[in-house]
């Protein structure tokens, strides 16, 4: 028998995404104290990371290499924040090497599992957003958390989720570039935004004092170019420039969720769960 553990992540070519993900591993490995290995959802970033001759394995292929290696159980966790298509094909592509490499591997779930145990599976990580946010924000200084966002059923965990969040804090909000309504199909047109922030504004205008400012957090595991871009950037789009024009100071907070301690803990917790059960007599 011989352990091994496989983080999932979309993948990143940035420094601070790669040191957020470097820093993942060192606390794995020393929590475990077991070999651990990295795969890559995003074929796009793959490539990327293959072009700069990174390793940059999908999760097949990496569960195949560590197989190579006589790994014969692995824990599989992966970053992503909600179970959507990403995280099915991580699910898929594990059944699938169990199956063809004789392989004993569990998987533990992403941030967001369960809008109906919200007991386990929301309120950690509202009580963690709520911790996340920086220290230097004034109490009546309101904070977006921009989320990616889905159209499909997995909208729920976000409204789930951003409804617990408000209840903690009624000046934290949690919106999505993809709105969450999977009735609300996209619009097509770019002078619609097809996202929350649009109809969040005028509740962050009322909210906001005078001389107080806005606080932009990305609910993502990594910063990559949505934070950079779509969240921070200076162009028309991007949140932060479309709360500034609305009159309102804003300060955007480059830090994903792997950039922090808590957050980590809470996922190395569920690799945790994962090797008891890889563990446990069959």
């Amino acid at each position: 028998m011989k352990v091994g553990l496989l983080f999932v992540a979309y993948g990143s070519a940035s420094f601070k995404g790669t040191s957020a993900l470097r820093s993942v591993q060192e606390k794995a490995a020393q929590r475990f104290g077991l070999p651990v290995r990295w795969a890559y959802t995003s074929e796009t970033m793959r490539h990327r990371l293959a072009c700069s001759k990174t390793k940059s394995d999908s999760v097949y292929k990496a569960l195949s290499r560590m197989r190579f290696e006589r790994f014969t159980h692995v824990a599989v966790q992966s970053l992503h924040i909600i179970p959507g298509r990403e995280y099915d094909a991580v699910g898929s592509d594990c059944a699938h090497a169990a199956a063809q490499l004789g392989m004993h591997i569990q998987t533990g779930p992403p941030l967001l599992f369960s809008s109906e145990d919200q007991e386990a599976s929301i309120k950690p990580v509202a009580e963690l957003m709520i911790r996340h946010i920086p220290a230097s924000r004034a109490s009546d200084e309101p904070v977006v958390y921009m989320a990616h966002g889905t159209r499909n059923e997995c909208a729920a965990l976000y409204a789930s989720l951003a409804g617990i969040v408000h209840a903690m804090d009624p000046l934290v909000f949690v919106a999505a570039m993809i709105r969450n309504n999977a009735d609300a199909p996209a619009t097509g047109d770019p002078a619609v935004p097809d996202d929350d922030l649009e109809a969040l504004l005028p509740l962050l205008r009322s909210c906001t004092p005078t001389g107080r400012q806005v606080w932009l957090l990305p609910m993502l595991s990594l910063v990559g170019s949505h934070a950079v871009k779509d969240m921070a950037g200076d162009h028309d789009t991007s949140w932060k420039k479309r709360i500034m024009e609305a009159g309102l100071p804003c300060t955007a907070e480059l830090k994903g969720l792997a950039d922090d301690p808590s957050f980590v803990s809470l996922w190395l917790d569920r690799v945790d769960a994962s090797l008891k059960k890889l563990y446990a007599p069959t």
